[in-house]
């Protein structure tokens, strides 16, 4: 999935992090878990704790850190026949699809050409509205339990970024069809790793989660600059909560004032930063962030330094070009940060 400021390259360099400074821990917290990837990537090692106030990574999470296995389907299989939901989804061709009622196809209506916008194509919005509402009807009819019921979301929520015609997020779509959108929408098993612990998911702002929750190593990816993720990723909130919000303006958003993130702001940030760390009971801190993000590199320094213990204190540079998705005319080199600080209790 093409994400902001997602850490997939970054998941060797956090885990020298690790070696480098941590003998022993067991659970792992990724309080700002976005795709996921750094989840999964350390649940092999640590019991997980992940979170997000997204709701889309949210059921990412549910379903691929909750769940020790792929779900067998037992009861859907035994009440509809079907062994393998994500092959039937597969397999349903168009016409089976435009028997879904009118009022049923939100995707279609609202996010392809027939509702006036141009994220995906009729086909595959037709296709989304039905894979969505068979899962909410099998849940409905408990055929399939919540385990089940979030696999099978996260499994949708991670097909859809692969036919969607945008450049990056869904702050806009192109005014021309991408090739990609012009594939047919493709289901696939995600892969679950079983680390026979309890790993828990969250949904909820990390500044509030934190009070709650305690453990060994707590990794820190908060939002770098001005964008908001809730606009930039609303298509998949909405077909992740399937809720029929109401949209405004050319390219659909949906209400997300609840969702604003105070990291995101210049004036909030380093304030903010300062809560999360002096509530944080965890016995490691380990903080992504960029040299051209909000908070001042000295302020971080100074606020991991006051919570632990300082000689402790840690920064990593990785080089942006190994990050690099975007031009920039700025003179400094943009780099990838990463801080390491031993908490003081």
């Amino acid at each position: 999935m093409r994400y902001i400021g997602c850490k997939k390259l970054l998941l060797k360099d956090i885990e020298k992090v690790i070696e480098d400074n941590i003998e022993s821990a067991e659970s792992f917290c990724d309080i700002f878990s976005g795709t996921v990837s750094v989840a999964n990537y350390f649940k092999p090692k640590y019991k997980i704790i992940s979170n997000d106030m997204l709701n889309f990574s949210y059921c990412i999470q549910k379903g691929t850190i909750e769940n020790s296995e792929i779900p067998t389907f037992k009861i859907l299989n035994k009440n509809t026949g079907i062994k393998n939901p994500i092959e039937y989804f597969n397999s349903v061709d168009n016409k089976e699809c435009e028997k879904l009622s009118k009022e049923k196809r939100f995707c279609q209506n609202n996010y392809s050409p027939k509702g006036n916008r141009m994220y995906m194509t009729d086909t595959n919005a037709l296709k989304i509205d039905f894979v969505r509402n068979k899962i909410n009807d099998w849940y409905q009819k408990r055929f399939i339990s919540t385990n089940e019921y979030y696999y099978l979301v996260a499994v949708l929520v991670e097909a859809v970024p692969f036919v969607s015609n945008i450049a990056g997020t869904y702050g806009a779509y192109n005014k021309w069809w991408d090739k990609r959108a012009l594939n047919e929408i493709e289901f696939k098993n995600i892969e679950i790793i079983n680390n026979h612990k309890n790993n828990i998911a969250y949904n909820q702002d990390g500044n509030d989660l934190i009070t709650s929750i305690s453990g060994d190593i707590l990794y820190i990816d908060p939002p770098y600059n001005s964008r908001q993720y809730s606009p930039n990723y609303h298509v998949l909130e909405t077909i992740a909560l399937y809720d029929n919000p109401k949209l405004k303006g050319v390219t659909g958003q949906r209400d997300y004032n609840h969702k604003k993130s105070l990291y995101c702001s210049k004036s909030t940030v380093t304030k903010t930063f300062e809560e999360l760390i002096h509530n944080a009971k965890f016995k490691h801190i380990i903080l992504s962030y960029s040299n051209e993000g909000l908070m001042n590199l000295s302020d971080i320094e100074n606020i991991l330094k006051k919570y632990g213990i300082p000689e402790t204190f840690k920064m990593y540079e990785i080089p942006y070009r190994r990050f690099k998705s975007r031009k920039t005319n700025s003179t400094k080199q943009l780099k990838e940060l990463l801080f390491y600080v031993r908490k003081n209790f």
